[in-house]
């Protein structure tokens, strides 16, 4: 039997979470504000965050803004345990947010800026936010959302002054938080139906903050782009609190397009990048994004999506100094469950790693039970970057959560030398006529055909087989897609359950908000086409 695959380090200490015995770094500030303690003592005149625009917020003039802004809070009438939300782009505002709610013990719930005042009000219900703050273009959908979620209108404000208007000195005799304290939630993508949201605790960012900073080798001298916001895990939990334990720096993006990061990557000297493989193709688009102007950009992480073998050829001869990390992880686990090597990318195509430090994955089938090697099981994972559980939702918690072990959702085999494939999830199996397809094991194939550079497979109902695969694609640079052909590719390589009966070839795919295909949005499109006949 397959048995448990644990990730490895030299430096782990045993620890026990909630009765469960886990490991976890043995050298890791114990929460996100003893780190910002820690780096304002360290590099108090060192700069934590640079404006696109060029403006420097040093280490102690941050810690003091975080402070002014916990102690604002508290005047406001937050209490531990409040929320408090926050509708901005990516900026000094958010970030001094982020650490003043856990400053304060208050919760930080983020607004998507890219949703609808209904879906606001959802979260500012669902989190029962005491206070709402947005900047001056997100107030008038914010006081609609106000309205649905019963927020009186007092409570909803301008940013304004309210987080960076007062420094204050840091008030070293108060308490600080304890390393299971929450300090925020992370709304999931809600495939599914409703977002959940995602405690995030700050053992569980510390965790992520070391396995980055030692991945990366990060050092003071470092300093990352940060494109998307800072309230999701891909924010401040990867980027900007790693950076923040080494000592490093982040330019925060309110916006993005491609020309605009490259410009970043140029004018700031950035050594890590981190984005999602559609990101990549872009960037290749533009002739700037190459050796030898953008030799100091050493290293890269990339998740949520498989990168396509020719971006990794191109990257490798554009930027041949730059190594490559695949990450794969989710909300609840921080953003990390494993992670594949730079040198492994070619040797083990497909994978997505070995599990991190601290990690413990196990692969089982519908009873728990594991299974053998190779097998395909659902993957649970464990340790100290994992969620404690669901805002507000014991019943999701349990259903999640079961002796430390987070239920991911997610299907995986491992290779004899524990290095894990994912191929998809439990609620995307496509069942045909009884057999079953995993569509990445399709998405796979139709990508390794010399004119596709992306693929995203479902299914769709059908009244005798059950369900019928539909696959949609996006063509290569210059190349031309023929379904025919691509049909016979696919038949030449899956049994024939898994040709598809719907494909198409469209101009990009979808994502959601964090880079992820938005597969209900594709099947929404196909079922809506089918309907009109």
């Amino acid at each position: 039997m397959l048995g448990r695959i644990v990730g490895g380090d030299g430096q782990l200490v045993e620890i026990i979470r909630d009765g469960v015995p886990m490991r976890d770094y043995a050298d890791v500030p114990p929460t996100i504000v003893h780190n910002l303690v820690r780096g304002a003592q360290r590099w108090p005149d060192r700069p934590l965050l640079v404006s696109e625009a060029g403006v420097t917020t040093t280490y102690r003039d941050f810690a003091e803004l975080v402070e002014g802004a916990a102690a604002r809070l508290c005047a406001e009438g937050l209490r531990p345990g409040d929320a408090l939300a926050v509708a901005a782009r990516n900026g000094l505002d958010v970030a001094v947010a982020i650490w003043a709610c856990a400053r304060a013990g208050v919760l930080f719930v983020g607004l998507p800026v890219t949703l609808k005042p209904p879906q606001w009000a959802y979260l500012l219900a669902h989190s029962r936010a005491r206070l709402a703050l947005g900047e001056p273009e997100f107030l008038d959908p914010l006081r609609a959302a106000a309205v649905g979620a019963r927020i009186p209108p007092d409570r909803v404000r301008e940013v304004g002054d309210h987080l960076v208007g007062q420094r204050l000195a840091w008030r070293e005799h108060t308490r600080l938080p304890a390393p299971d304290d929450l300090y925020g939630v992370v709304y999931t993508s809600g495939t599914t139906g409703r977002p959940k949201a995602s405690q995030l605790v700050h053992r569980s960012t510390m965790n992520v903050a070391r396995f980055y900073q030692r991945l990366l080798g990060l050092t003071p001298d470092d300093r990352t782009a940060i494109h998307l916001p800072f309230y999701y895990v891909s924010g401040h939990v990867s980027q900007l609190n790693p950076m923040m334990l080494a000592g490093g720096s982040a330019v925060p993006m309110p916006s993005f397009s491609p020309s605009e990061l490259v410009d970043v990557l140029i004018e700031h000297g950035v050594s890590v990048l981190d984005v999602v493989p559609s990101i990549f193709g872009l960037l290749l688009r533009d002739g700037r994004f190459r050796s030898p102007d953008l030799a100091h950009v050493r290293a890269a992480i990339f998740g949520g999506a498989p990168m396509p073998a020719a971006t990794i050829d191109e990257l490798r001869e554009r930027m041949p100094q730059m190594r490559l990390f695949d990450i794969y992880g989710m909300s609840e686990t921080g953003g990390i469950i494993s992670c594949l090597h730079d040198v492994e990318l070619g040797r083990k195509p497909g994978s997505v790693g070995r599990p991190v430090p601290c990690a413990e994955v196990l692969l089982t089938d519908a009873d728990g039970v594991a299974v053998p090697t190779g097998a395909v099981g659902e993957l649970r994972v464990r340790g100290p970057m994992v969620t404690t559980g669901y805002l507000h939702d014991p019943a999701g918690t349990a259903e999640a959560l079961e002796n430390g072990w987070l239920r991911t959702g997610d299907l995986a085999r491992a290779d004899e030398d524990g290095y894990l494939y994912v191929v998809g999830r439990a609620k995307e199996m496509i069942s045909r006529g009884g057999v079953k397809l995993y569509p990445a094991e399709l998405e796979a194939v139709l990508r390794e055909h010399p004119t596709v550079a992306e693929a995203a497979v479902f299914g769709v109902p059908d009244e005798v087989a059950g369900e019928l695969v539909a696959a949609y694609v996006v063509a290569a640079a210059g190349a031309v897609v023929r379904p025919t052909e691509l049909r016979g590719w696919v038949r030449e390589r899956m049994a024939s359950h898994a040709v598809p009966r719907h494909l198409r070839v469209v101009d990009e795919l979808p994502r959601n908000p964090t880079g992820k295909l938005d597969k209900p949005a594709l099947q929404e499109r196909l079922l809506a086409e089918l309907d009109e006949g």
